[in-house]
């Protein structure tokens, strides 16, 4: 096949993805934010579809237009059915977050502000030897643009 010539693809319907399928993709921390929605469903499957004729990757930018075309030919029936699979990607999603222990801090809502500094003393002073465990004052955390939070872990 000529490399800049893009056959005609048919999205298979009924959708050939699952729901697992959908999300295996992901790492754990994309696993907090939202599912895909029904285009971005359907962009995944038009690409399995083309992958299968074709055998090799193109470019998304180059194929884009396409597949935006393709969603917009495509009936109200079709769309709905790409929607229901993105609900029921995100009902899977939050399920897994249900099992899954999180602490979450939302933005909005902010700490309070730190204690004033006390003024020096001589009960300041410590007088043995004092240890850290740095490994203790690391977290790490994923700030999720979607729920318009952070994840700490």
């Amino acid at each position: 096949m000529d490399n800049n010539e893009i056959p005609l693809i048919n999205v298979p319907y009924p959708p050939e993805l699952s729901v697992e399928e959908i999300l295996s993709r992901r790492s754990d921390e994309r696993l907090r934010s939202k599912a895909p929605n029904q285009y971005f469903i359907y962009r995944m499957a038009y690409i399995k579809q083309l992958r299968k004729i074709i055998g090799e990757n193109i470019s998304m930018t180059r194929i884009s237009p396409y597949i935006s075309f393709s969603w917009s030919k495509e009936p109200l029936e079709v769309k709905e059915t790409y929607k229901r699979l993105s609900d029921q990607a995100e009902n899977q999603l939050k399920e897994i977050r249900k099992t899954n222990t999180l602490v979450i801090i939302h933005e909005s809502l902010s700490s309070p502000p730190p204690p004033p500094p006390s003024p020096p003393t001589n009960n300041n002073i410590i007088y043995e030897p004092t240890f850290f465990y740095p490994y203790f004052d690391y977290y790490y955390y994923y700030y999720d643009y979607y729920n318009n939070c952070y994840y700490f872990y």
